[in-house]
């Protein structure tokens, strides 16, 4: 029962921080696309970066950890705040940069910002979806039970 819930424990965390990877990098990415088309001289700091990271993964940790678990609805309701939060996060930080300088750009310019700035919800509504399917994979993946099939199908 410990091995069973332990295994379980790390399936949700290991499904938490490698989609906190993926999607974490990919906002760091999008951030620096949106300080570029804004004309200005970006920081890309290690720190920031690690910052970034440990907030998607803190996000989405709870979440996982329930979908592991095989808490469906608690782990969706979960998953639905962390994303909530780094949707809140994704809106609230560009506003409050000075971006006067895509005020006066041209269409071109102000048009691919919207496609950038639009495309941080996509990352961040898959990586909750993804975090949910990934953790409950990995669980079932990792528990006990499943080297017992595999020998039974070898065997058998």
């Amino acid at each position: 029962m410990t091995r069973q819930l332990a295994s379980r424990l790390g399936a949700g965390l290991l499904a938490a921080l490698v989609l906190a990877l993926l999607a974490g990098g990919l906002a760091r990415v999008l951030m620096r696309l949106l300080v570029v088309l804004s004309g200005e001289e970006g920081r890309f700091s290690v720190a920031g970066t690690l910052g970034i990271l440990a907030v998607f993964a803190a996000t989405m940790t709870p979440g996982a950890v329930a979908a592991a678990l095989g808490a469906r609805r608690t782990s969706w309701v979960l998953l639905a705040l962390g994303a909530a939060v780094l949707l809140l996060q994704s809106v609230v930080i560009p506003l409050q940069e000075d971006r006067t300088a895509l005020a006066d750009a041209g269409g071109l310019l102000q048009g691919v910002t919207v496609v950038v700035l639009a495309a941080f919800p996509v990352v961040i509504v898959a990586q909750a979806m993804a975090t949910s399917r990934l953790a409950a994979a990995l669980a079932r993946r990792l528990g006990p039970g499943h080297r017992g099939r595999e020998r039974a199908a070898v065997g058998g």
